[in-house]
């Protein structure tokens, strides 16, 4: 089906296009610029937030114990389904995914007056972690 740039489909209604619902939509489906990214940090943050709020609640435990912990629990699902396939797990070899531990990392554990760990321990941030 071939329409001509004047005509509009029957769903393109004005309301519809410009509706902030859309903003929902784009990110719940991961339809936005730099989707991938966005997503590998916020995945990050999740696994630190929850080594940070159990096993490391009073931030006793090593930087790199921790780190290694909140890596692990992060991308868990991705790095074990493909090690007991036989491939290489994208959480090492893909520099993204590294990336965005290193940062979630730092903003849970590192930030002055622990501003990171405090935010995303709200309603708001666990919504942002969560979605």
């Amino acid at each position: 089906v071939t329409t001509s740039s004047n005509s509009k489909l029957p769903f393109q209604h004005h309301h519809f296009v410009h509706n902030k619902m859309n903003h929902l939509v784009a990110l719940v489906t991961a339809d936005f610029p730099y989707a991938t990214e966005t997503l590998c940090l916020f995945m990050a943050i999740q696994g630190a937030m929850t080594v940070r709020k159990g096993a490391n609640s009073k931030k006793s435990m090593n930087w790199f114990h921790a780190f290694l912990k909140s890596t692990l629990t992060a991308y868990s699902g991705a790095a074990f389904t493909n090690m007991f396939m036989g491939r290489p797990t994208a959480m090492f070899s893909n520099d993204i995914f590294f990336g965005a531990c290193v940062i979630g990392f730092v903003i849970v554990n590192y930030l002055p007056m622990d501003i990171g760990y405090h935010f995303f321990n709200t309603f708001l941030g666990e919504a942002l972690y969560t979605v």
